[in-house]
């Protein structure tokens, strides 16, 4: 790891921090300066601005965590049960990165297309591997189809767009809490639904 990178991942740990401890809004470049042990200007050598820390920070953290979830996702027992923990998980996962502790619905609004810009990269290799996840499940003998890559493209967006669709109407009233409880819902809903008329 070059002093670059190194430099920027102590800049990631120490703004995470105060963005937990203050909130992405009321904390400032100062704060992550001398959280980090640096003064305001070396920051922009690295960052834009705090939003630009807070999203690089967030996607690496998320791509850790995809990771992590899709080893854990194929040691569960069949494609169905697979497929909704994996699509439970990751969208309590992206909930929580961009919740309200963190980052208001203003700001939210303002980070949200940067951030599935770049987003857009990792959703990619979900994608793939969920793709994976059907083509054994079809080998295996556990369902029947067809259109693998597109039956997982689906699955991802669909998960995204229920969450997204919540996060819109928050911000559209005003509203200071999302509350995510019918879209949990209707992913399960929507798993179901699909592997009623795949299934074997």
């Amino acid at each position: 790891m070059s002093k670059k990178e190194l430099v920027k991942q102590k800049i990631g740990r120490s703004a995470m921090q105060c963005f937990a401890k203050f909130g992405l809004d009321k904390t400032t470049l100062d704060d992550i300066a001398q959280a980090v042990g640096l003064n305001k200007a070396s920051l922009y050598y690295y960052y834009k601005n705090k939003e630009d820390i807070f999203i690089e920070v967030a996607l690496k953290e998320g791509e850790d965590f995809i990771n992590s979830l899709q080893e854990t996702t194929v040691l569960k027992e069949g494609i169905e049960n697979r497929i909704a923990f994996y699509l439970e998980s990751r969208f309590n996962y992206y909930k929580n990165v961009l919740n309200m502790n963190r980052v208001s619905v203003d700001t939210l609004n303002k980070i949200l297309p940067r951030f599935f810009e770049l987003y857009n990269a990792l959703m990619k290799r979900e994608k793939i591997f969920v793709t994976q996840l059907l083509g054994k499940a079809v080998a295996d003998g556990e369902v029947e189809m067809t259109d693998l890559e597109n039956t997982a493209s689906v699955l991802i967006n669909l998960t995204d767009a229920l969450k997204h669709s919540v996060e819109q109407q928050a911000i559209l009233k005003g509203e200071t809490e999302i509350d995510y409880t019918q879209s949990l819902q209707d992913i399960k809903f929507l798993v179901s639904l699909i592997f009623k008329g795949i299934k074997k």
